[in-house]
């Protein structure tokens, strides 16, 4: 089967332009985070992203990574606190989505609604080790999200589907990174995610099923290389089954499954 996304394709000159400096651009993005981080390291990260407006409704997911995957995947059915000056919830861990490459992801539900207007505070410290670093913090020890004006009860309007628009595949000393990006975009005002099951286009494949945040309209499926969402093999078919949902759980109208090739891994020296 023909792939639906190819890296080149019969176009015109500015168009083969125009695409030869959105690649570039993403390149050198990619390349300067692994300039400064060439794996993402050993940590917790949660969604919404901390800073984040969330609505009063919300719930939370809170990622182990590395030597903290396994604080992460025994929180399920232990409690966790949001706090503001006189004005509690507990959250309680219910099992997420666990990754083959060294990820885990678990869902906080909340008892109760936020109160509006208020800055919330995420006790980690109540099961994490203070030690454990917030790897998409703000630079405070713990979590903070502004609460919205009340509870968000519509799901996500679809303006764009998702759809594959382009691939990246990186070598350095620490291995590969190797992503596809997938773009979208919708009518929703609280941060979304996606939820992907992943599988290769031959019979038998078994599929992997995890989650993605959706940053500024897109979402980046794939691995860095010492820890990843989902792995790739070089050059190899997949289909991607996608839901996408914004941080209270409602979830948006159902889209077809993605169909694209894995970037191939540079050669060595390259």
């Amino acid at each position: 089967m023909r792939p639906l996304v190819k890296l080149a394709s019969r176009r015109g000159p500015a168009q083969t332009l125009e695409a030869v400096y959105r690649l570039l651009l993403l390149f050198v993005l990619l390349l300067a985070r692994a300039a400064s981080a060439r794996c993402i390291g050993d940590g917790v990260q949660v969604f919404p992203r901390p800073g984040a407006t969330i609505p009063t409704n919300t719930r939370i997911l809170l990622e182990g990574i590395g030597t903290a995957r396994n604080l992460v995947a025994d929180l399920p059915g232990k409690v966790m606190r949001l706090q503001t000056d006189g004005h509690e919830v507990r959250l309680k861990a219910q099992r997420g989505w666990t990754s083959e490459l060294g990820r885990v992801t678990v869902v906080l539900k909340p008892d109760g609604p936020l109160l509006p207007d208020k800055v919330y505070t995420l006790r980690l410290d109540d099961q994490i080790p203070g030690t454990v670093a917030v790897l998409n913090g703000t630079g405070t020890s713990m979590p903070e999200w502004t609460s919205g004006k009340g509870p968000d009860k519509a799901a996500p309007i679809w303006t764009k589907r998702p759809a594959v628009s382009e691939g990246i595949s990186l070598r350095s000393e620490d291995g590969v990174t190797r992503y596809v990006r997938i773009t979208l975009s919708m009518r929703e005002e609280s941060p979304t995610y996606m939820v992907v099951t992943l599988t290769r286009k031959q019979p038998g494949a078994a599929a992997q099923h995890y989650v993605l945040p959706v940053v500024n309209g897109s979402a980046l499926l794939g691995h860095e290389p010492c820890s990843g969402a989902f792995g790739f093999e070089d050059g190899r078919s997949y289909r991607a089954r996608v839901e996408v949902f914004d941080s209270a759980g409602n979830l948006a109208p159902a889209v077809p499954p993605l169909d694209f090739e894995a970037p191939a891994a540079p050669r060595e020296g390259r």
